[in-house]
């Protein structure tokens, strides 16, 4: 009786492993298909890149976009200059008024 016992135990413990390496087997091919999907994926993707690249299609967007910044940039660098010409103007505009005068007062007598 105990080795028909141990008999039935060792059967079902085989058959546990059995299960078990089928459900083993069947997650890596699972992982397998994932991981060749996504790198096909990747692979796809990286050749419309390249291939848009070498056409000059995409670039054409970058450029706009760039120049778009590059013109704003531009602007702004302008309107500060301009500032700062107003400014050295009136600094300019008010020492040239003082040294006329300071000259003025030297020169011309009271």
């Amino acid at each position: 009786m105990e080795m028909e016992r141990i008999i039935s135990i060792g059967g079902r413990l085989q058959k546990l492993l059995d299960d078990a390496e089928a459900e083993a087997n069947s997650k890596i091919s699972e992982a397998e298909r994932k991981s060749d999907e996504i790198i096909n994926s990747a692979k796809a993707d990286t050749e419309y890149r390249r291939g848009r690249a070498q056409r000059g299609t995409g670039i054409d967007d970058l450029i706009t976009a760039e120049e778009k910044r590059a013109k704003k940039d531009a602007e702004k660098i302008v309107e500060d200059y301009r500032k700062r010409v107003e400014e050295i103007t009136k600094v300019s505009k008010k020492s040239i008024d003082d040294a006329v005068e300071l000259i003025l007062k030297e020169v011309l007598p009271r």
